[in-house]
C-alpha cells in the first residue's frame, strides 16, 4: 500500500526545481501511507511522487515511480492486483520479462503493452497514475470497488495536480480551495461526500471504476473500465445451498489470493458471519492463521465470546486487541480531520483508527470481512424498507398528518413510527436512504443561508442519487441495494477503512469484494441475498460449513467504541465551538439563529422532540458539525 501524487505541468510551465518542489511537498504529506521509502520521477513536464509500504518485492526492484524498459511510461501505484502472478505468466507467454518480484511492475508491463483498455483485467485494489512520455499525458485509474481513492484537480494555465488524500492536493498553490455549494448540501444529507464530489470546489474524486486522461491545455477525459455494481444478467439458477457452493470456491480462491504477501499477514476477527468466512478459509490456506479481535469492558459492544470459539475452531494463532472507552483525544480528532480531508461523521472511523494502531504493532497486512453487508444485502434496512413500500401505497398527505399526531403522543417508540411514516411520504429514490440521512432537504432550507443553499436541495439529492444507481421506477429495497454498492460502500466504509488504517500504514484487504465475488453476486437472484427479514442467505449457507452454527444466527453487532458522551469532552469543546463560538467558520455557511437551535437540541440525551430527531442522528450530527469547523479551521477556503 502506498501513496501516489503528481503534477502535470501547466502550459506556462514549472521548471525543473519548482516541480521537484511541488513533488516534494505532495511526498511529504502521503508520507504516513508509505513510511518504507520515498521516489519522484519526471517524464517531460509531468511529475509523479510514490510513498512506498513495501509488501511484495522489498527490494529495490519494487522502487516506484518505476519506468517501463523503453523509458516510455512511467507508473505511480498503490494498492495489490491479486491476478498478479496469472498475468505475468500470461506476459512471460508472449515474450515479456521481468527483473523483479513486484505486481506493479507487471501492472505496468501490462499496460505498457496492451494499453489502458487492459485496466479491466486488473483483479484488485489500486489508484494509479499511468504516465505517457511520448503523448505527454497521464491516466489516473481507481479499482472496481473503490477501496483506494484518488483526487485531482485543475491548476491555472491548463495544467493538473493529483494526489491519493486531498490534503495533500490543498497544499499545491493554485489549487481552487473553495467550498463547493452544492457539495455542501450532500455533505450535510449523508453525513460523507460521495465522489466525484469533494467539499473543495476544484477538486474531483475518482468514481470507483473510473480512470481520467489529463493533459495539459486539454479537458479531462473521464470513462469507466469497469461494470457499474447492480444486477446483471444471465442470472444464477438453483437452491441457495447449491448456490452457496460455487460461493464457497469463489471465496476460497479469494482469500488465497489475498494472502499473497512478503511480509507478515493476520485476519481482523470480530466473530460475526463475513470476518469468520474469511478466517476460517485462510486457516484452511495456511493451516495456521494469525486473528486479531476487539475487545471491550462494555459487554453491549463486546464479542470477545464469539471471536474466541471461531478461532478456536479453525485452530488460529488468536490475539485480542483491547480499545480504550476513553472519549476523543485532540490529537485523534486532528487525525480525523487532516486523513479524511473531506468532513467525515461517521464516528467508527476512531474505533478503526484506534484498532489499526494497536494491529499494526503485529502485522503490516490484514485480511478483513469488509463488503459482504453491502454485496449481500445483510442491513437491517432492508427489512425496514419492506414496510416502508407498504406504508407508501397511503397518500403522503396522511403519512405526514399522521406522523405529526404520533409525535405528539410522545414517547420514543411512537416518535419511531412517526420517523418511519415521514420517511415512507418521501419521493422516491429518496427514500433508500431517508433513515441514515442527517440533515434532510426541508432541513437544509432552514439551517443554510440563501446563497449557500442549492435552489432545490430535494431536486439536487434526487438527481445525485439517480446519478450514483437509483431507479426511480424502482422498489425502494432494489435502490437501497443498489446505493449500499454504489454509494454507501465506497464513499462511507471503505473510505473509512482507508484513511484511518493508512495512517498507521496498516494495509487492509477484504477478499470479498475480489472481482469474481462481485460478479457472482451481481448475478445472483436477491431471493437468495434477503428473504425480507434475514439477508447474506447464500453467505451464511456458506458460513454453516465453516463455523459453529450459532455464529451464524446471533444477532448482528456494529463496529464502534462505547465513548461516554459519544466523544468526550475533547467531542464537546469541538462541537461548542462549531455552533456558539463568533469565531466559528460555520457561521459563513449556516443561519445564526439555526446554530443556535442546534446547539440546544444536540446538547440532549435521548430523544428528540421532533419525529425525525433520533440518537443515531443527534450523535453523528455532532461529529459532523464538530469536524466541519475544524477541518475548515485547519485547511480554510
Amino acid at each position: 500500500m502506498c501513496g501516489i501524487a503528481g503534477i502535470v505541468s501547466p502550459a506556462a510551465g514549472l521548471d525543473g526545481s519548482e516541480l521537484e518542489r511541488t513533488l516534494a511537498r505532495l511526498a511529504e504529506a502521503l508520507g504516513h501511507r508509505g513510511p518504507d521509502a520515498r521516489g519522484t520521477a519526471v517524464a517531460g513536464g509531468i511529475g509523479l511522487a510514490h510513498t512506498r509500504l513495501s509488501i511484495l518485492d522489498l527490494s529495490e526492484q519494487g522502487a516506484q515511480p518505476m519506468w517501463s524498459p523503453d523509458r516510455k511510461q512511467l507508473v505511480a501505484y498503490n494498492g495489490e492486483v491479486y491476478n498478479f502472478k496469472t498475468l505475468r505468466s500470461e506476459l512471460e507467454a508472449h515474450g515479456e520479462s521481468f527483473v523483479g518480484g513486484s505486481d506493479t511492475e507487471v501492472v505496468l508491463r501490462l499496460l505498457a503493452r496492451e494499453g489502458v483498455a487492459a485496466l479491466g483485467r486488473l483483479d484488485g485494489m489500486f489508484a494509479l497514475a499511468l504516465v505517457d512520455h511520448e503523448r505527454g499525458e497521464v491516466v489516473l485509474a481507481r479499482d472496481r470497488a473503490g477501496q483506494k481513492p484518488l483526487y485531482y484537480a485543475a491548476l491555472p494555465g491548463g495544467g493538473f495536480t493529483f494526489a491519493s488524500e486531498l490534503r495533500a492536493l490543498l497544499g499545491v498553490p493554485g489549487v481552487d480551495r473553495s467550498v463547493d455549494p452544492a457539495s455542501l448540501s450532500h455533505l450535510l444529507s449523508f453525513g460523507f461526500l460521495p465522489s466525484p464530489h469533494s467539499l473543495r470546489s476544484g477538486v474531483v474524486q475518482l468514481r470507483p471504476g473510473e480512470a481520467v486522461r489529463l493533459r495539459c491545455g486539454a479537458r479531462p477525459e473521464r470513462w469507466r473500465f469497469a461494470p457499474e455494481p447492480g444486477p446483471q444478467a444471465p442470472r444464477l439458477v438453483g437452491s441457495i445451498d447449491e448456490l452457496s457452493y460455487e460461493l464457497e470456491e469463489i471465496l476460497s480462491r479469494a482469500v488465497a489470493e489475498h494472502l499473497v504477501s512478503d511480509v507478515p499477514v493476520g485476519v481482523l476477527l470480530s466473530g460475526g458471519v463475513d470476518s469468520s468466512i474469511v478466517a476460517a478459509l485462510a486457516a484452511r490456506h495456511t493451516g495456521r492463521i494469525q486473528t486479531f479481535s476487539v475487545v471491550h469492558s462494555d459487554p453491549a459492544y463486546d464479542e470477545r465470546h464469539a471471536a474466541r470459539a471461531v478461532a478456536e475452531h479453525i485452530g488460529s494463532e488468536h490475539f485480542e486487541v483491547e480499545l480504550s472507552a476513553e472519549g476523543l483525544s485532540e490529537d485523534e480528532l486532528d487525525t480525523l480531520v487532516d486523513h479524511h480531508g473531506d468532513p467525515f461523521a461517521d464516528s467508527s472511523s476512531l474505533a478503526v483508527l484506534r484498532l489499526s494502531r494497536e494491529m499494526r504493532r503485529f502485522v503490516t497486512v490484514a485480511l478483513s470481512g469488509d463488503g459482504a453487508d453491502e454485496v449481500f444485502a445483510g442491513y437491517p434496512r432492508f427489512t425496514e424498507l419492506r414496510w416502508l413500500s407498504m406504508l407508501a401505497r397511503i397518500p403522503s398527505v396522511a403519512l405526514t398528518s399522521a406522523s405529526s399526531l404520533t409525535t405528539a403522543l410522545g414517547g420514543s417508540r411512537l416518535r419511531r413510527v412517526a420517523r418511519a411514516l415521514l420517511c415512507a411520504a418521501m419521493p422516491r429514490p429518496r427514500r433508500a436512504v431517508a433513515f441514515t440521512s442527517l440533515f434532510w432537504p426541508e432541513e437544509q432550507r432552514d439551517l443554510l443561508l440563501p446563497e449557500w443553499l442549492p435552489p432545490d436541495p430535494g431536486d439536487a439529492l434526487d438527481r445525485l442519487l439517480v446519478a450514483r444507481g437509483a431507479n426511480l421506477e424502482a422498489d425502494p429495497i432494489s435502490s437501497a441495494h443498489w446505493l449500499e454498492q454504489r454509494l454507501i460502500l465506497p464513499d462511507d466504509m471503505l473510505t473509512k477503512v482507508d484513511r484511518m488504517s493508512m495512517t498507521a500504514a496498516l494495509e487492509v484487504r477484504p477478499p470479498l469484494l475480489a472481482n469474481d465475488v462481485l460478479d457472482f453476486a451481481a448475478r445472483l437472484p436477491f431471493e437468495a441475498k434477503h428473504d425480507g427479514r434475514t439477508g447474506k442467505l447464500a453467505l451464511r449457507a456458506v458460513a454453516r460449513r465453516l463455523v459453529p452454527p450459532w455464529i451464524v444466527d446471533r444477532p448482528k453487532m456494529g463496529f464502534a467504541i462505547p465513548l461516554e458522551n459519544h466523544g468526550g469532552r475533547v467531542l464537546d469543546e469541538a462541537t461548542r465551538f462549531a455552533l456558539e463560538s463568533q469565531a466559528s467558520p460555520l457561521r459563513t455557511f449556516f443561519r445564526p439563529e439555526a446554530l443556535k437551535d442546534l446547539s440546544v437540541s444536540l446538547s440532549r440525551r435521548g430523544e428528540g422532540t421532533k419525529p425525525e430527531d433520533s440518537p443515531f442522528r443527534r450523535v453523528h450530527r455532532r461529529w459532523l458539525l464538530a469536524l466541519l469547523a475544524r477541518s475548515l479551521v485547519r485547511m480554510p477556503t
